[in-house]
């Protein structure tokens, strides 16, 4: 498996999946997120009773990366999806899985629209998670602390026809992932909007001191928990005129 987007999220994502056995390679544009991985065979852990998570590449080059996977996580923030739907594009071949951890709402309709507009020819498999399957630090480049992991997530295939196939691919590594019935039920569930965008924004003073700013801690006070509930509500409200029954 290759995971592309080696921040946080990349990171957390190849501690658990190392520890549990998967074959790996990771890839990010910054070569300092990889530097470090690369030297030392893998992420250390803490938090779980195994200590190392092996990798068997860590690279800049994007192609050495996927060639010859069957699943490509895409760990970037959403804004870069496009770019890397068109990097990927003359790489793929048959039969492998473009997963994206997380879809950041349609992210898959994104990625499918960049792949065809890029004139790729291989027939490959578009999924989204609605939100990233666990809890956890980055300690250091090539170093994490696993805390939990969550319970549930949603996870839907463009086209939906895909999501029993695709769930026999990746099932077994996320055991907490169910089949949405499309990417609509993704794209309502997931919550950065609320818990992210309105956080930031309204303490984006805070953010850009020099000062230690601690998202949750730091950034949800009782006027940001208001303005949060208020966009909530907005978001269930227009996911339900869509007939999805996404949940408050």
């Amino acid at each position: 498996w290759a995971i592309i987007g080696m921040g946080m999220g990349g990171k957390g994502l190849a501690a658990e999946l190392g520890l549990a056995g998967y074959r790996l390679r990771v890839h990010d544009i910054n070569d300092d997120e990889v530097r470090d991985i690369g030297l030392n065979g893998g992420i250390k852990v803490k938090g779980r009773e195994k200590d190392f998570a092996p990798v068997e590449i860590a690279t800049t080059d994007l192609q050495r990366a996927v060639r010859g996977t069957q699943v490509v996580i895409v760990c970037t923030w959403g804004t870069e999806h496009a770019r890397v739907a068109r990097d990927l594009a003359p790489l793929l071949v048959d039969g492998q899985l473009i997963l994206l951890i997380q879809g950041n709402a349609g992210g898959a309709l994104v990625v499918r629209n960049e792949l065809n507009r890029a004139g790729c020819r291989a027939h490959v498999d578009v999924a989204e998670f609605d939100g990233y399957p666990y809890m956890m630090t980055v300690l250091g480049p090539d170093s994490v602390l696993l805390t939990t992991n969550k319970e549930s997530l949603q996870m839907a295939t463009l086209p939906a026809t895909r999501n029993e196939a695709v769930m026999a691919m990746v099932g077994e590594a996320f055991p907490m992932a169910k089949a949405a019935p499309n990417i609509l039920h993704t794209a309502f569930a997931d919550l950065g909007a609320v818990l992210h965008v309105a956080p930031m924004v309204t303490n984006v003073g805070f953010v850009e001191s020099d000062r230690e700013y601690h998202h949750y801690g730091d950034g949800f006070t009782p006027s940001v928990i208001r303005l949060g509930v208020a966009l909530d509500i907005e978001r269930v409200a227009v996911s339900r005129a869509y007939g999805i029954p996404a949940e408050p």
